[in-house]
Formats: C-alpha cells, sequence, structure tokens
C-alpha cells in the first residue's frame, strides 16, 4: 500500500513535496564506489463522500549518480569470463529509476476498496536495491531483497508492476470476509538486464476470514494460489510454477502496547516439469509499541499508532519459514527468514537498528543454496519540523551457488542523508 500520512477529512485536496538526498560509500569483494541518490517526492491526496472515499497518486523517481574507482573481485574457476560486462560503468554514471503509484479506498457500511496500482521502471545500479527504508513502526519489517551481484553489470534496467485489489466484506461487527487479486512482474526489462536478474511475472488471488474472538484475540484463515513465469536472458523461460496454499494465524495483545504472532501453513507448488512438492509456512512476530498497537475492526485498513508523548521505544521481530521465488535460479525453494528491528526516539533523536537474514532450507527439488545477512544502524536527527538528517551504516553478506552461477558477496557502506518534507498544502 502506499504511505497513507494523516489526511484533514475537512480538506478535499492536497498537495505534497519532499525530497531526500543520500551519499553512500561502499567497499566490499564486489564493488568499491561512491553513490549519490536524489529521491523527489510529488503527492496528490483527494478526499470526497465526508471522507469516505480518498484517491492518492505518487510519483518517487531515483537519481542514482555513481563514480566506481574498483573492480569485483573475479574468481574465474566459479564464474564464466565471458559471462560479464566489461564496459567501464563510469561512462554512464547517472541511473533514473522512475517509480509511482495510484490508490483509492472507498469505505462504506458493509464493505471497503482497497485498489492500488505500483510501476517503476528505468535503469538502477545493481547495489541500489540492497538499499530499504528504515522500518516506520508499522506493521512487521521487511524480509531482506537480495543482493544483486556486479560481476555482470554494474547497473540493468529494472521493470516492476504490481496491481493489489482486496474488497473487505463485514459480515458482522466481528467478523469480515476479504477476497483479493495480486498481479505482480519484477525483474529484468530486457534480455540483457535479465542476465543479471530474470523477471518473474504473474497473478495471484487469496481469500481470508478474519475473526475478532475476544478483545485480545485476532484470527484469520487464508487460502490462496498464483501462477509465475519466469523469463531469462535469450527469450528463454522457464516452466510456469504454481502454487495452493493456506494459512492460520492468531494473533494476541498482552497490554495496550504489546502483542504477538503465530501462523501456520502449507503450500503445494511446482511446474508440470520438475514436479510438485509441499512446502511448510510457520511465522512466530512479536511488535511493541510505547504508544500503543491499535486495535482495528476485522477488515478495517491499517493506521498508525495513537500519538503520544516523551520518549518512544518500538520493536518488531519475525521469525518465518515459507516458500520463495528464487530470483537468480528461477526455483520455487523452501526459505527461513529472521528479521528484528528497533526505532527509540527520545526528543528530536530517533536511533535505529535493522536486523535480517535469510537462508535456503533444505528441499526434495532445490537446487540453489542461497544464505543472507543484512546489518543496519542509523541515527536520525530532526533540525526543525521540515527538516530532518540521519547517519549510519549498512553491511550486507551473501552467499549464492547453483549449477551455473556461485558468488559470494560481502558489501560495506557508510551513508549520510537528509531530508525535506514540509506539510501538505491545501487547496
Amino acid at each position: 500500500m502506499l504511505p497513507f500520512y494523516p489526511v484533514h477529512m475537512d480538506v478535499a485536496q492536497q498537495a505534497w513535496v519532499a525530497a531526500r538526498v543520500e551519499e553512500r560509500a561502499r567497499t566490499g569483494n564486489d564493488v568499491t564506489a561512491l553513490e549519490t541518490e536524489l529521491r523527489p517526492l510529488a503527492r496528490y491526496d483527494r478526499i470526497w463522500n465526508g471522507g469516505q472515499t480518498h484517491f492518492v497518486a505518487l510519483y518517487q523517481p531515483r537519481f542514482v549518480y555513481t563514480r566506481t574507482s574498483g573492480q569485483p573481485t573475479i574468481d574465474e574457476r566459479l564464474v564464466n569470463p565471458a559471462a560479464l560486462n566489461t564496459t567501464d560503468p563510469n561512462l554512464t554514471p547517472l541511473s533514473a529509476l522512475h517509480n509511482g503509484g495510484i490508490g483509492i479506498e472507498a469505505i462504506r457500511r458493509r464493505w471497503r476498496l482497497s485498489a492500488y496500482q505500483f510501476a517503476a521502471y528505468g535503469p538502477i545500479t545493481t547495489t541500489s536495491l540492497l538499499v530499504q527504508d528504515p522500518w516506520t513502526g508499522e506493521g512487521y519489517p521487511a524480509e531482506p531483497n537480495p543482493i544483486i551481484p556486479s560481476t555482470i553489470a554494474a547497473r540493468f534496467t529494472l521493470l516492476f508492476a504490481q496491481t493489489q485489489v482486496f474488497v473487505p466484506i463485514r459480515l458482522s461487527r466481528r467478523v469480515a470476509l476479504i477476497p483479493g487479486f495480486v498481479y505482480n512482474a519484477f525483474g529484468g526489462a530486457n534480455s540483457d538486464a535479465r542476465a543479471i536478474m530474470a523477471l518473474t511475472i504473474g497473478p495471484g488471488g487469496s481469500l481470508a476470514l478474519e475473526v475478532a474472538a475476544t478483545r485480545n484475540d485476532r484470527f484469520v484463515t487464508t487460502v490462496g494460489g498464483g501462477q509465475v513465469q519466469t523469463l531469462f536472458q535469450g527469450d528463454r523461460t522457464g516452466p510456469d510454477i504454481y502454487r495452493a496454499e493456506a494459512r492460520q494465524s492468531w494473533r494476541h495483545w498482552y497490554s495496550p502496547k504489546v502483542s504477538t504472532e503465530l501462523e501456520l501453513g502449507a503450500t503445494v507448488g511446482g511446474d508440470n516439469i520438475n514436479g510438485f512438492s509441499l512446502f511448510s509456512f510457520v511465522e512466530a512476530g512479536l511488535l511493541y509499541d510505547d504508544f500503543g498497537l491499535p486495535k482495528l475492526a476485522p477488515g478495517a485498513a491499517a493506521q498508525g499508532a495513537p500519538p503520544g508523548r516523551g520518549a518512544r521505544l518500538q520493536i518488531g521481530t519475525f521469525a518465518r519459514v515459507q516458500p520463495w521465488l528464487d530470483l537468480f535460479s528461477g526455483e520455487l525453494i523452501q526459505r527461513g527468514v529472521l528479521a528484528g528491528a528497533a526505532n527509540y526516539g527520545i526528543d528530536r533523536t530517533t536511533f535505529r537498528v535493522q536486523l535480517q537474514g535469510a537462508q535456503s532450507l533444505s528441499t526434495p527439488r532445490s537446487v540453489a543454496k542461497y544464505s543472507l545477512l543484512q546489518v543496519e544502524t542509523s541515527l536520525r536527527y530532526r533540525f526543525s519540523r521540515d527538516w530532518s538528517g540521519d547517519l549510519g551504516v549498512r553491511f550486507g553478506s551473501q552467499d549464492f551457488e547453483n549449477a551455473i552461477r556461485f558468488n559470494q558477496t560481502t558489501q560495506g557502506q557508510v551513508f549520510a542523508g537528509i531530508a525535506w518534507a514540509p506539510l501538505p498544502g491545501r487547496f
């Protein structure tokens, strides 16, 4: 979903502008470079029907200027030199990824429409995909992005498109039925780019039943399925992957500040060539917020924590085992993920730390071995209502191995950024 900042319901239209500049110095066995990124933001909100219908449009491109001073270390026993792109990346140092989306939320007495369309297209440096936004404190931290090695190319043309449509239906005060549809495309936009990252495309659907059993217990039963096609370099396509899944989750609030969640399920997935396998889904998570965790009615839209005063500590962590489509090999594999993040804010200063790890697990049809570790710590300081800055360190380490590609990537980043985000203009 697009980030829904607090919008004054007495105003029909609002316009937002913001910008962030980040300077990064990165080094490791993959590449050494200095990188400057400009990320402006333009946003428009319109609200009508007495605040019951909300349309939002957002455009947030990424302009990345990179100067490479070193080349990745290559072991020719593991990497075919003919597969490498030997073009000097400094000849085209600027990457411009266009990124945006539109969405609409319509709230009615018995149902709610939530529809979004996201899209991104353009060149992006392979190491920029490692950069993830800090955890905002809402929901759980994101799963780690894979590190795209620079041995084949320093940048590639990325294509991303995602459609999301969910229509929660209130069956009663405590029960909601939530049908949903998603169509996703992510990866290399052309044949050359797919040598670096395959393009995966396909639809998915789900049907969830959300029940507020007690004031402090929430159960969600979900069934769903989908199809994924993988496109590689040279118009080569992998077999269509099909999956069907069923999951059951239970969330419990121990106090207004603490909640845990446990989810169990199974997925049957595979293709007509390699066969089908049974994958498990297991998740355990914990959330803590000094300002409180909102309890929403079944099927209601997500919203931030209630306002508070004083120091604020937020903690989000989860462990998850699930099937994952490996973007390097196009295989559906079992993967374990562990992620945790914490924010501590006092006055104008916020301290942030985030840890993410992923590991492929043994499955009968897995042909790839994959592990990833990412760590980030930073300090954010708010100079004024409109200006803030941050300083931090990121570290990522990834090992990947399959029948045709081997890669061990270690990368460290030091970054400093400044952001300008004034209040929206009303008209």
